[in-house]
Parts: C-alpha cells; structure tokens; sequence
C-alpha cells in the first residue's frame, strides 16, 4: 500500500511539472544588511532568473504598501505570480522603511536619489552569483532607479519599466501643481530651475511648503538631473516598457515618450490596468483598489513579463 501511495505521489509530481501547474512559491526574509531587507519567493524547480521589483516613490514598502493608504499587495501578488511560473523575485522594503520600523533617526536633508540606486547595486551584487540572470522591473519612480543601475551594470540582462515617467522630475511635478493650482504654476518653475541648478532656496509659498521643504530639496535636486527618455535611450540590455490605459497617476502619453526615446524597446499597453497594477472594469473602482486587496492583478502582467524573461 505504501508503495503504491509513493508511486501515485510521484506521479502526481511529473504530471504537476509536464502540464505546468503552479507551484506555490516559498517566501524567505532575507536580510542584505541591517536596513535593506526583503523577501525572495521561490519554487523547488530551480532555475537562473530573477527579477528584483523595484519599488516606486514615496513609503512604498516590499508588498506594495504603504502608511500613506496603499493596502493593495501589488507587488506581492506581481511576485507571487511571477514564481508560479518558476521565476524566483526579490522585493524589499526601501532603507529609510526599515529605520522607521526600527526607530533609526532619520535625517531627511540628507537624502539623495542615488541612495535608491546604490541599495539597489548591493541587491544585484548580492544575488548575482546564484543568479546569473537578473531582470529588473523598476515601477513608476522605480524604473528610472533601475534604469540608471542598468546603464552601469553587466550584471543586468533585463530591464523592464513599468508604469514609468518618460518626463523628468521637474516636469512631472510642474505639470502636477500648474495642472491643480494653475495659479502657482510660474512659481514652481521659478523653484525648479533653481534647484536644477544646484542651489536651494527659501522662497517657497506656504501652500508649495510640503513639496519643497528645505530638507527635501537637496533630494529634489539630486532627482532632477536625471531623465528617464535619456535614460532609457542609453540601455543596451533588452527592455520591455508596459503601461496600463487606466493609470491615473503615469499616462500612456509617457510610455510614449519612453519608447520614442528607445524604439528597439518592446511596448505593451495593458488593457484595464491601472498604476497599481490591478484590473479595473469599472471607473469608480480604480481609486478603491489602492486600498483592497481583494482586487486581483491584472491577469496578463505576469505572464507579459514571464514571456519576456525567457524569450532569448
């Protein structure tokens, strides 16, 4: 009888592995140094890809969530997804997360865009060894974060922007305020190319104070050097830029800049996805899913970028 039970076991197996069926992954922490901590899913089935999601701005955290009223799981349902389809994925928490996690004091003026690029070298660094093929996907402000790494390290085989800004930072945030507060519009420019150059300055108005406090300038003027259709036009390794039709927050129109920019990129615009990365059918749901968890991701993503991994 035992022996029969082992056999249909490991019949069940080889069926499981001929016809495809999903693995479920296994999540381990893993801890690169004291601040820069994620989780890396995998399945038994070995394999040399990874993909480390990058993520996008603000306190965005390893699952996709945030303090600020993100609860929707993006990125953990993206990696579970992906591992199901015998993909290993890393996704962390940014350092300055776990120093709040850990009570670490904080010194905000001394932030700068690179830190993000520099944590994201150690991760490549750190898995390179095990796995010799390694895809970033770099969401909203993280695919620019990836995109410079690409730029500068062999290490990377692919890039993937998803959702990203084909504009530069002082763009993107002119055509947010000028766009909300029309009548603030000649002052963020004034402020902008101030910092574009270099230099801080303390005439700010009141309702501008949060955006460009004098802590965060210096990371706004660090962040504003860099162009994401510039940066892209230099990457070498193979890219894919998707975007989703109901991103409130990054248009298609930038995905279009992206790929103008790099025309031997791939470019799929995903039907009814929006900036977190969930199916959206209906208008009014698309503000409710940053929030719940209960809406599913969108059903072509990770197979869209499963194809483009193991595509040679």
């Amino acid at each position: 009888m035992k022996a029969f039970i082992h056999f249909f076991i490991y019949l069940l197996m080889a069926l499981c592995a001929v016809l495809g069926f999903a693995q479920a992954p296994t999540i381990q922490e893993i801890t690169i140094d004291s601040q820069l901590i994620g989780d890396l899913y995998t399945t038994a089935s070995k394999n040399d890809n990874l993909v480390i999601i990058v993520p996008g701005s603000g306190p965005t955290n390893r699952n996709g969530n945030s303090f600020a009223g993100l609860r929707g799981n993006s990125y953990k349902m993206l990696a579970t997804a992906l591992a199901e389809k015998n993909i290993a994925v890393f996704t962390y928490d940014k350092r300055f997360i776990t120093q709040l996690k850990q009570n670490h004091p904080m010194k905000e003026e001394e932030g700068r865009f690179e830190d993000g690029v520099n944590d994201l070298a150690l991760l490549v660094n750190h898995f390179a060894t095990t796995y010799p093929r390694i895809t970033l996907v770099g969401h909203s402000e993280g695919a620019l974060v990836a995109n410079i790494l690409a730029n500068t390290s062999s290490k990377v085989k692919k890039y993937v922007a998803l959702q990203g800004p084909g504009l530069a930072a002082d763009q993107i945030i002119y055509e947010q305020v000028s766009n909300q507060l029309p009548a603030l519009g000649n002052k963020v420019l004034e402020i902008n190319a101030s910092l574009k150059k270099g230099q801080t300055t303390e005439d700010v108005p009141p309702m501008l104070q949060a955006l460009y406090r004098p802590s965060v300038q210096p990371y706004l003027i660090s962040w504003m050097q860099y162009n994401p259709s510039i940066e892209i036009k230099k990457t070498k390794q193979p890219t894919l830029i998707i975007d989703g039709d109901k991103d409130l927050q990054v248009l298609t129109t930038q995905g279009d800049l992206l790929s103008q920019a790099n025309p031997n990129a791939e470019r799929i615009t995903l039907k009814n996805m929006n900036h977190v990365l969930k199916h959206i059918e209906k208008d009014e749901d698309n503000l409710k899913s940053y929030s719940d968890p209960t809406f599913p991701l969108h059903p072509e993503l990770a197979s869209t970028i499963a194809t483009f991994i193991v595509t040679p």
